[in-house]
């Protein structure tokens, strides 16, 4: 199925505030309204790490939407709505409060509430010490499938590793730099990041910049570039507004000293220190099939099981060119392993604008049956993502869209 769809407006989240607690959006966009205020005067070296806690994507989005343009938060309420009285799971008010956690449990809700638009009972399996599927989901004449849901993480697990290498390359080279005066703006450029090179990539660097003005390099080791520009001398300021042209897209952080000088902001001693993690399509291939692996760990034994997998890729760019290669991938794990996976539907849904300034969902799914399965679906079996085009999200067609 490929297809945009305009859901109706929710001006009201009754039933989101009865799962999260009935001041609990109110009270965390209040906070951030806060926040904004006190980081408006607090340079990012100096910002404490609490204020990651804004990344809540509902809450960020209830702060933005002011009570309009809320996807998600309309998505999750019809969900919820629409599966009724069906008992949720005991974790899912902290499961939802978490930052990390929301989007991956809003996917469940979203998958499990379409097996309910379906008239499937839902049951979802209590957090135990065993791998366990999501939910359960029964149809009238009593047939049961299984169902487990992933959802890709955009921070995939080499840009993770990026991450944790940037949080001790950056304090390991600003503390090179200030012994030895360098006052510099340097981008590093990577895929794969492995804590033992921060050393020698450290001294790298400092031995290059401590030669040259600016500049580029490649690492010793192959798997690292370096830009670099020198931004001032030893003990010397530069305007603010130099500071303000690099660009800040890419995770960094920024030494130095603030000073005012006849009205104007000057900046002493600036480092201002970048990590670029190359954007890397193969490794996304790679994250979808951890998951497909992990899922089929956690599938019920003599019951047809089905995976969702969400590749998570808000461009329709980038979806374009990707998502053919994610459905193939997967295609060929099934013809050569995991058969108590009976099928995986692959999705990708995201709110998007359309070129009249539509708010609504942009929906790819893709059926992807195991060749040889160990349990087969029930004959005229229907569910979300099925070759029928079956509607399973409010405003989706019953038909599929070419």
């Amino acid at each position: 199925m490929d297809a945009f769809v305009v859901p109706q407006t929710i001006l009201k989240h009754d039933r989101v505030n009865e799962i999260l607690g009935a001041d609990w959006l109110t009270q965390q966009v209040e906070a951030i309204r806060k926040a904004t205020k006190q980081k408006a005067v607090l340079h990012p070296s100096r910002m404490s790490p609490a204020f990651g806690w804004t990344n809540h994507p509902l809450v960020s989005e209830a702060k933005k939407g002011e009570g309009s343009l809320t996807p998600l938060l309309d998505s999750l309420e019809m969900d919820l709505t629409d599966m009724g009285d069906t008992k949720l799971p005991s974790n899912i008010r902290d499961r939802l409060k978490d930052d990390h956690d929301c989007s991956k449990t809003a996917y469940e809700l979203r998958i499990a509430a379409g097996f309910s638009r379906l008239g499937y009972q839902i049951t979802w399996l209590t957090p135990q010490s065993q791998p366990h599927p999501e939910f359960t989901a029964s149809s009238t004449d009593s047939n049961s499938i299984s169902v487990e849901c992933k959802k890709r993480d955009k921070s995939d697990g080499y840009e993770q590793g990026g991450e944790v290498f940037w949080r001790h390359l950056q304090y390991s080279l600003r503390v090179k730099m200030e012994e030895a005066s360098l006052n510099y703006w340097v981008k590093i450029t990577g895929r794969d990041f492995n804590l033992e090179d921060i050393d020698s990539l450290v001294a790298e660097i400092i031995s290059v910049i401590q030669s040259n003005e600016y500049g580029q390099f490649d690492s010793s080791t192959g798997h690292y570039h370096t830009d670099y520009t020198k931004l001032s001398d030893a003990g010397e300021s530069i305007p603010e507004e130099i500071v303000n042209m690099f660009p800040r897209g890419v995770i960094g952080i920024d030494k130095y000293t603030i000073l005012k000088r006849n009205n104007k902001t000057m900046l002493k001693n600036p480092k201002l220190l970048r990590l670029e993690i190359t954007d890397d399509p193969e490794h996304r291939v790679k994250g979808i099939l951890r998951n497909l692996k992990t899922a089929a760990r956690q599938v019920i034994e003599g019951l047809p099981n089905l995976v969702y997998l969400d590749v998570n890729i808000p461009e329709y760019e980038k979806e374009k060119e990707e998502f053919i290669n994610y459905v193939e991938a997967v295609r060929l794990e099934l013809t050569q392993r995991h058969r108590k996976i009976s099928a995986v539907v692959i999705t990708n849904i995201y709110p998007a604008l359309t070129v009249n300034d539509y708010l609504g969902w942009r929906i790819r799914t893709e059926l992807i049956e195991h060749p040889n399965p160990l349990v087969k679906f029930p004959k005229g079996s229907v569910f979300p993502g099925d070759d029928f085009g079956t509607q399973w999200l409010p405003g989706i067609p019953s038909v599929q869209v070419s």
